[in-house]
Protein backbone atom coordinates (compact mmCIF):
# COMPACT_ATOMS: atom_id res chain seq x y z
CA UNK A 1 0.00 0.00 0.00
CA UNK A 2 1.77 3.20 -1.36
CA UNK A 3 1.55 6.52 0.66
CA UNK A 4 -0.94 9.13 -0.91
CA UNK A 5 1.07 12.65 -1.58
CA UNK A 6 -0.96 15.53 -2.03
CA UNK A 7 0.76 19.09 -3.19
CA UNK A 8 -2.06 21.72 -2.37
CA UNK A 9 0.78 24.80 -1.84
CA UNK A 10 -0.95 28.49 -3.17
CA UNK A 11 -4.56 26.56 -2.94
CA UNK A 12 -6.69 28.18 -0.31
CA UNK A 13 -9.09 27.10 1.53
CA UNK A 14 -11.64 24.90 1.15
CA UNK A 15 -9.55 23.11 -1.33
CA UNK A 16 -6.85 21.64 0.96
CA UNK A 17 -9.51 20.09 2.58
CA UNK A 18 -12.00 18.69 -0.16
CA UNK A 19 -8.49 17.54 -1.64
CA UNK A 20 -7.61 15.04 1.87
CA UNK A 21 -11.38 14.50 1.80
CA UNK A 22 -11.16 13.01 -1.42
CA UNK A 23 -7.84 11.17 -0.88
CA UNK A 24 -9.18 9.27 2.59
CA UNK A 25 -12.56 8.66 0.55
CA UNK A 26 -10.56 6.68 -1.98
CA UNK A 27 -7.90 5.15 0.37
CA UNK A 28 -7.98 1.97 2.00
CA UNK A 29 -8.00 1.54 5.98
CA UNK A 30 -4.54 2.39 7.21
CA UNK A 31 -3.32 3.74 4.46
CA UNK A 32 -0.88 6.86 4.75
CA UNK A 33 -1.78 10.44 3.59
CA UNK A 34 0.69 13.30 3.31
CA UNK A 35 -0.75 16.68 2.33
CA UNK A 36 1.57 19.77 1.58
CA UNK A 37 -0.60 23.42 2.11
CA UNK A 38 0.35 27.31 2.79
CA UNK A 39 -3.52 28.22 3.39
CA UNK A 40 -2.97 29.59 7.10
CA UNK A 41 -6.75 28.60 7.68
CA UNK A 42 -6.00 24.94 6.96
CA UNK A 43 -3.37 24.75 9.94
CA UNK A 44 -6.67 24.30 12.10
CA UNK A 45 -9.13 23.26 9.34
CA UNK A 46 -7.33 19.90 8.40
CA UNK A 47 -6.41 18.74 12.13
CA UNK A 48 -9.97 18.97 13.26
CA UNK A 49 -11.92 17.42 10.38
CA UNK A 50 -9.13 14.07 10.94
CA UNK A 51 -10.05 14.71 15.05
CA UNK A 52 -13.97 14.63 14.11
CA UNK A 53 -13.63 11.33 11.83
CA UNK A 54 -11.33 9.48 13.54
CA UNK A 55 -8.10 9.39 11.61
CA UNK A 56 -5.09 9.67 12.85
CA UNK A 57 -2.82 12.84 12.67
CA UNK A 58 0.92 11.07 12.37
CA UNK A 59 3.09 14.10 12.22
CA UNK A 60 2.13 17.65 11.56
CA UNK A 61 5.26 20.30 10.65
CA UNK A 62 6.02 22.99 9.47
CA UNK A 63 8.00 22.74 6.14
CA UNK A 64 9.47 26.37 6.36
CA UNK A 65 7.97 29.90 6.40
CA UNK A 66 5.19 29.32 4.48
CA UNK A 67 4.07 25.53 4.13
CA UNK A 68 3.30 22.81 6.67
CA UNK A 69 2.89 19.24 6.30
CA UNK A 70 0.30 16.95 7.56
CA UNK A 71 0.49 13.01 7.99
CA UNK A 72 -2.55 11.35 8.25
CA UNK A 73 -3.06 7.32 8.43
CA UNK A 74 -7.15 6.80 7.55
Amino acid sequence: MENIKLDTKGMDCPLPLMELKKALGEAEYGQIIEVEFTCPDAVVNLPSYCEEHNHKVLEFDKQDNKAWKITVEK
